[in-house]
């Protein structure tokens, strides 16, 4: 049976809900590795959910298991010129290790535009330990969680058993 392929130029969300004047600690993120799926809480109720791409299943690229929390770095741009790596991505939220893994959009070469090759892989294991998102998911995403006061939201990365 072929994998169906996503189109990350796509939301792949129902809908965007407005978080905007909602603290923190009301919030929780999901990641469901075993459904590739961000789950956003608000009051323990899912009020937003869309697809993602999780580490690959190795012991080198895989995303921690865990509970963690949006921390304070995020940023519009990076690009890891690492041979082993050679890629970066789009409006990134940190949340475990400052910096290390993050929330970001799908993978772009060093002229900030989509590796074709790595497309299509949404709702798949595809990224280095990030959690990667469709480019309307991710501006969502960004445009929420990199304000100074989601710092802190409750991020859950569940493995892929559960």
């Amino acid at each position: 049976m072929a994998k169906k392929v996503v189109d990350w130029k796509k939301p792949t969300a129902k809908k965007y809900v407005d978080l905007t004047n909602v603290p923190a600690k009301d919030l929780k993120i999901v990641v469901n590795q075993k459904h590739q799926k961000v789950n956003i809480y608000k009051n323990n109720k899912l009020v937003e959910q869309f697809l993602c791409s999780t580490g690959k299943r190795t012991k080198e690229t895989a995303t921690p298991v865990g509970t963690f929390a949006i921390e304070p770095e995020h940023g519009t741009w990076f690009y890891n010129a690492k041979p082993d790596v050679a890629e970066g991505a789009r409006n990134f939220v940190s949340f475990k290790d400052h910096g290390v893994y993050l929330f970001h959009s799908v993978v772009m070469n060093q002229d900030n535009q989509p590796i074709m090759s790595r497309q299509g892989r949404l709702g798949h294991p595809n990224s280095h330990g990030c959690i990667q998102m469709s480019l309307p998911d991710n501006i969502y995403f960004y445009n929420t969680f990199s304000q100074p006061d989601k710092v802190g939201t409750k991020v859950v990365i569940e493995p892929f058993s559960k």
